[in-house]
């Protein structure tokens, strides 16, 4: 029989990065692409279509709060804004 021997090298101590915990700097503001609270809101907000990530089942889910606390309007508005940044709500497909 023929034995070999195989190993691997690890890194030496030198070479390891070490993290260091430093706070963030006060100045350091990152570039938006969009004024995030820019988006204007429409009086009259269309009726929410349906979309790949926004489904009637997880419409449903959703809480908007106890019956009668929010007009039908306001509801309409919120499906809308959940509509228009469904790119940034994380979902199970």
């Amino acid at each position: 029989m023929n034995n070999k021997l195989l190993a691997a090298k690890y890194k030496s101590v030198l070479k390891k990065a070490r993290p260091v915990n430093e706070p963030m700097p006060q100045d350091l503001h990152p570039p938006l692409s969009r004024d995030p609270i820019g988006t204007p809101l429409s009086l009259n907000p269309p009726i929410s279509q349906e979309s790949f990530k926004l489904t009637h089942e997880r419409l449903q889910a959703v809480n908007f709060g106890p019956p009668g606390w929010s007009s039908n309007e306001e509801i309409n508005l919120l499906k809308n804004l959940i509509n228009l940044r469904e790119k940034a709500i994380a979902s199970c497909e």
